[in-house]
């Protein structure tokens, strides 16, 4: 894959427009010095610039976002660059890591795989970035076992060979992962 760069302040806050137009130069200058990652950090049951991507209480995603229409041309515009391969994740989704819903995030990436599951295999899933509670503490281990075990099952029910990443329960680090 080599080396990666993150496209985050756009689509998990408002820190910067959460465009295409905004996103390619990014993507352009990173590219053109050999970077062959990106990661794109996105927010999807929490309000960024005052709308979510997803309902928080089902994790359905909203499909008429113009959000998620963006960040479908983003992810796009990326893979149409040879060689390039993108991670897309749930992240700063403290209200869902607080309550430990696996039905929620299940239902959430049982949308994304929807919807992005005919994108090529260089389109990552990375299940749920950071999985610290709200307090910062690391998120009980049975309780990150149960949510992004269901939500590997419904990626594996419409894409079984997407790579997908799971992390440790805290803040991703490789040591957490004999914690978890």
């Amino acid at each position: 894959m080599g080396k990666g760069f993150n496209l985050g302040q756009m689509f998990d806050n408002s820190q910067h427009p959460p465009t295409l137009d905004v996103a390619r130069p990014k993507i352009d200058a990173y590219y053109a010095r050999g970077f062959r990652t990106v990661r794109i950090p996105v927010t999807w049951t929490e309000a960024v610039g005052g709308t979510t991507l997803a309902n928080p209480e089902t994790g359905r995603i909203d499909r008429a976002s113009p959000r998620l229409a963006e960040l479908t041309a983003v992810i796009d515009y990326a893979l149409a660059q040879p060689g390039l391969h993108v991670v897309i994740n749930s992240h700063h989704e403290s209200r869902l890591k607080d309550s430990g819903d696996a039905a929620v995030l299940a239902q959430l990436w049982t949308d994304i795989s929807d919807l992005f599951g005919d994108h090529d295999g260089r389109l990552m899933f990375e299940i749920l970035n950071e999985p610290h509670l709200s307090n910062k503490e690391p998120m009980p281990p049975e309780t990150l076992r149960e949510m992004t075990g269901r939500a590997y099952t419904v990626i594996r029910r419409t894409d079984p060979r997407r790579i997908v990443i799971i992390g440790g329960n805290q803040w991703f680090g490789a040591h957490e992962m004999a914690l978890t």
